[in-house]
């Protein structure tokens, strides 16, 4: 499987070769940087590797921490003693610096230059208080951070040392390091206890190492235009995209208006076909209709000769007496009837009033009623013209309520009231 490169000039590459074979090695890295781009520990720390890494940008050192949780990332720089020193940040990569008279020379180049404090530790103190276990390789940007470093007790079994001769750093050489690969920007240095591994740093990197470069690596072709025109395509893809579901929506919407259309059309057309089919039978129906009217001409012209006749006129009286004739004779028809609802209603009127009397008189009553019970076929009608008179009087009483004070009436009216209450309250005998 091809590794990825990630750093500057593609020393992870040679480092991986040297060290390839330990699946979970130690770190130690003064100048981390970004954690993908020129980083020399990305791709160890994808194969499981672990270590610390120095970072004093405050941007760069929160890139750190979120993309390296297993690694130690400390805002330190290494130092031959400890303290705090001015460091200058510089916005473009690899530029920022402890010299300030770099830093002056970038802020004249029109670079943004910001300078801030930051904390200087010795090698031996991170080291005493990070790593458990052998370091095996460590990376230097300034050769002056090995002062703090103890190199009898502390053995990295690599050192990369920034630098761009190829002549051996003396205080290495006396701490028993040797030079295995000098490539122009880094010097790659093995302990003499891991001789072995400095034939793997004798080569630069080669096809038969199976490495790919990192996206954006400067040795890459850039892809800064690509990525342009990529975007460029897909904004246009997305107009395009945008335009095309615009237009169908228009044209579903005229479709739908079109169908719309053509269904009114084909109710248009069934109406119309309907209307002619009443027209055809009108049309066939006029021949009768124009004979029908010209006979009722006709018949109107008959009769209006028949009205202006003489004999019409002079028949008028007899028409008349007949009509009259007719109603007198209808009225004789009723004439019976009538005569024989008026007595009916006379005869109830004295039965009622005769029943009231009656009633109102308790003896008379009660000899009445033991004479009517001698008669069968006068029981009936009797307690029939009883029962209605009370009805009668019931509907009269609650329609008109009885004075609640009688004081003020005279005698005899006190007792024709009387006897109606007890006339009303007498239960009726059979």
């Amino acid at each position: 499987m091809s590794m990825t490169c990630y750093a500057h000039n593609c020393e992870d590459v040679l480092l991986m070769r040297a060290l390839g074979h330990i699946e979970r090695g130690q770190y130690l890295d003064t100048a981390a940087g970004d954690p993908l781009h020129s980083n020399a520990t990305q791709a160890f720390y994808a194969r499981g590797w672990h270590g610390v890494n120095l970072e004093t940008a405050p941007a760069l050192l929160r890139r750190l921490r979120i993309a390296r949780p297993a690694d130690i990332n400390l805002a330190l720089a290494a130092a031959a003693a400890p303290g705090e020193r001015a460091w200058y940040q510089v916005d473009a990569p690899g530029a920022s610096t402890f010299d300030a008279a770099l830093a002056q020379q970038q802020r004249a180049a029109g670079r943004e230059v910001v300078a801030h404090q930051v904390e200087l530790q010795t090698l031996n103190a991170i080291c005493e208080q990070h790593l458990d276990g052998a370091l095996h390789f460590l990376r230097l940007v300034d050769s002056a951070a090995l002062g703090g470093l103890d190199l009898q007790r502390w053995r990295p079994w690599i050192i990369v040392l920034r630098g761009d001769g190829v002549t051996p750093l003396d205080a290495l050489q006396a701490a028993r390091y040797r030079l295995a690969h000098a490539d122009g920007y880094n010097q790659f240095y093995v302990a003499e206890e891991q001789a072995a591994l400095a034939a793997a740093l004798a080569l630069p990197p080669h096809p038969a190492d199976d490495f790919v470069l990192a996206e954006d690596h400067h040795y890459s072709h850039p892809l800064a235009e690509w990525r342009r025109r990529t975007a460029e395509a897909e904004a246009a893809s997305q107009e395009s995209r945008i335009w095309a579901q615009a237009h169908v929506r228009e044209w579903r919407e005229k479709f739908e208006r079109l169908d719309a259309e053509q269904q009114r059309a084909n109710r248009a057309e069934q109406q119309l076909a309907e209307m002619s089919g009443r027209a055809h039978r009108a049309e066939a129906q006029l021949p009768h209709l124009n004979a029908r009217a010209a006979a009722a001409d006709v018949a109107e012209q008959t009769l209006g000769a028949v009205y202006a006749s003489l004999s019409w006129r002079i028949t008028r009286p007899l028409r008349e007496g007949k009509l009259r004739l007719s109603r007198l004779r209808a009225w004789l028809r009723a004439l019976p009837r009538r005569a024989r609802g008026a007595v009916l209603r006379r005869a109830k009127g004295l039965a009622g009033r005769a029943m009231r009397f009656v009633v109102a008189r308790p003896q008379l009553s009660f000899f009445l009623r033991r004479l009517v019970s001698r008669v069968p076929f006068l029981v009936q009608p009797m307690r029939a013209l009883k029962m209605r008179l009370q009805l009668n009087n019931t509907h009269a009483d609650a329609a008109v309520p009885a004075p609640a004070d009688l004081d003020s009436l005279p005698e005899a009216a006190r007792q024709v009231f009387d006897d109606l209450r007890r006339a009303r309250r007498q239960a009726p005998h059979s």
